[in-house]
C-alpha cells in the first residue's frame, strides 16, 4: 500500500513538474527531420521557428523538445507555406509541377532562446566561404542562361561581355606576335635527358637516323636495279 502511494506521488510529481500530459509513445530511431531556423530581425527571443515535416503535429513538437532538449513550451502555432511552381529537369523545359509544400512551426518558450551573432564576411574563411560564394555565383549564372534558353533569348556572342581569362590570352598572345615576350614554362630541364633546341637546329641522334634511313633507301634501290 506504501509503495503504490509512493508511486502516484511520483507520478504526480513528475506531472506538476512538466504540467502537461506525456505521452507514453516510445521513439528510439526517429526518421523525422526537425530544423531550428533562425528568427526574422524583429521576433522576440521567447519565439521559436521550426521547419517540420508535414504530418508533425503541435504536441509532438512540445513532447519532441521536452524529451530531446528539456526545453518546455507555452503554445504552438503552426501554418503551411505553399511553394513556387517549378519546371521538371536541369535546363527548365519540363513540365511545370508544384512542389511538396513546407510546414512551419513557431513555438512560445518558457524560457527565450537569444541566437549567437552571425559571423561577419572576413571572418568565414574556416568554413570555405570563398569557395561557396564562387559556386553560388556560377549557379546563379548557370540558371539565368537556362532561363534564357526556355525562353528562346539566347544572347549574341558579340552582346556578351569579354571573359578575363580571354583577355589574359588575348594580350600574351599579342606580346609573343611582337617578339616582346618569349614563352616559358618555368621548367628546369634536366640537361642529362633533355637538350632544349631550337627549330632550326637538328639534333644529333636525329641526324644519324636520318642518314641510317637515307642509306637504306639506296641500298633498297639498287636491289631492285639488279
Amino acid at each position: 500500500m506504501a509503495s503504490s502511494a509512493s508511486e502516484a506521488a511520483a507520478r504526480l510529481a513528475k506531472t506538476a513538474q512538466h504540467r502537461f500530459p506525456i505521452g507514453k509513445k516510445q521513439v528510439f530511431l526517429p526518421n523525422q527531420v526537425i530544423t531550428f531556423i533562425r528568427p526574422k530581425p524583429k521576433q522576440p527571443p521567447n519565439l521559436a521557428s521550426f521547419v517540420v515535416p508535414l504530418r508533425f503535429n503541435k504536441l509532438d513538437l512540445r513532447d519532441y523538445l521536452y524529451h530531446a532538449y528539456n526545453v518546455q513550451v507555452l503554445k504552438v502555432r503552426s501554418f503551411i507555406n505553399e511553394r513556387a511552381p517549378e519546371r521538371r529537369g536541369n535546363n527548365n523545359q519540363g513540365k511545370w509541377y508544384r512542389p511538396q509544400p513546407q510546414k512551419m512551426m513557431v513555438a512560445e518558450l518558457t524560457k527565450p532562446f537569444v541566437w549567437p551573432e552571425p559571423v561577419k564576411e572576413d571572418a568565414r574563411g574556416d568554413w570555405d566561404h570563398d569557395i561557396w560564394q564562387r559556386v553560388e555565383k556560377q549557379r546563379k549564372k548557370t540558371l539565368a542562361q537556362q532561363e534564357a534558353m526556355g525562353k528562346s533569348d539566347i544572347p549574341l556572342r558579340t552582346d556578351m561581355p569579354t571573359p578575363e581569362a580571354r583577355k589574359v590570352l588575348r594580350k600574351q598572345a599579342a606580346e609573343f606576335l611582337a617578339d616582346e615576350k618569349q614563352w616559358t614554362n618555368d621548367q628546369q630541364l634536366d640537361e642529362d635527358i633533355w637538350t632544349e633546341v631550337d627549330k632550326s637546329e637538328v639534333v644529333p641522334e636525329e641526324a644519324a637516323e636520318v642518314e641510317a634511313a637515307a642509306q637504306r633507301d639506296e641500298e633498297a634501290k639498287g636491289t631492285e636495279k639488279r
